[in-house]
């Protein structure tokens, strides 16, 4: 009894355990996130917001004066929308899984110390992890394989990325060789070890490229507006949102100048849509899938990053 009551004595409540760094830390974290928060809030703020009441009485930084959902119809609104959506959702489900298969599967064989030639491979990624051969010659031989103006060119020129490999490469060197072995000893092969064995015991790091890849082919418009006509069928969601900001900073410098437009074109082009308003419905509607997207791995994600940068 004498012990209970000497290590009850000794417990030490929660209150008395925050020291001045907690309160510092906890201060300084808090900042953190509403530098993190309040922008993205204020963009939400801006895409619900009037285009003409901005125009002509300034930003509203706390709550729209004039609610509108002007911005967001003409983003719904267009001919090609959805056909853009599907394109990109398709990109970034395959992309994504054909890029960590081929990324995964060239780490997996880096990993082994008796592959031969090893090092000139590794060497060889390396450079052209820093070295590009520039637009042209990408362009030429992206043409020369037969992808442009194809929905493979989204697929193929990305699947593979060194950064992602050496995460990959790095987190299967932690991994203790004794588990391969036991598995061939069970008569497993490699490829029946890479998919049945290594594949679940390294889903954080799995999970960690996967969010890496999909925003990254999520948010991607440069090579459909490189490599593709521009047809409905290869147009992917980001270029759409692009051409459309584009044609509405040339309305908005238009409408500046009266006597460049009708009166009915002047006022169709003053209305309750402007650049900024329909800039931030369109990064609204590109960034919510993203976010609907994260907390399922954010626990593999945040383990994966750890675990893959100290182990090695």
């Amino acid at each position: 009894m004498s012990t209970v009551a000497v290590r009850k004595k000794k417990r030490i409540k929660p209150s008395e355990r925050n020291t001045a760094f907690d309160y510092i830390n906890i201060a300084v974290l808090t900042l953190f996130c509403l530098l993190l928060v309040i922008p993205f809030y204020h963009c939400i703020v801006l895409a619900f917001s009037d285009g003409s009441d901005l125009t002509w009485h300034g930003i509203s930084f706390f709550w729209p004066r004039v609610i509108s959902l002007d911005s967001f119809q003409k983003v719904f609104s267009d001919a090609d929308f959805f056909i853009a959506a599907r394109n990109s959702i398709l990109r970034t489900v395959i992309g994504c899984f054909v890029s960590a298969f081929v990324t995964s599967g060239f780490a997996f064989a880096l990993s082994h110390p008796e592959l031969k030639f090893r090092r000139i491979f590794t060497v060889m990624g390396l450079i052209c992890m820093y070295f590009n051969a520039g637009l042209i010659p990408n362009f030429l031989q992206i043409r020369d394989l037969g992808l442009y103006d194809t929905f493979a060119v989204y697929i193929i020129p990305m699947a593979f990325n060194m950064f992602n490999c050496m995460v990959f490469l790095t987190y299967f060197r932690g991994i203790p060789r004794d588990l391969e072995e036991s598995a061939v000893i069970d008569g497993a092969n490699e490829l029946k070890y890479f998919f049945r064995i290594l594949i679940p015991v390294a889903m954080p790091v799995f999970a960690c490229i996967l969010l890496f890849e999909a925003v990254s082919h999520w948010n991607a418009y440069y090579d459909c507006m490189i490599y593709t006509e521009h047809g409905p069928e290869v147009t992917v969601l980001s270029y759409k949102f692009a051409k459309m900001l584009m044609s509405q900073q040339y309305l908005d410098v238009v409408a500046a100048d009266p006597n460049l437009m009708s009166p009915e074109e002047l006022q169709m082009a003053r209305g309750p849509v402007s650049t900024l308003t329909l800039q931030m419905a369109t990064m609204v509607v590109t960034v919510i899938p993203i976010i609907c997207v994260y907390p399922f791995l954010q626990k593999y994600f945040v383990k994966g990053l750890m675990v893959g940068s100290l182990k090695g």
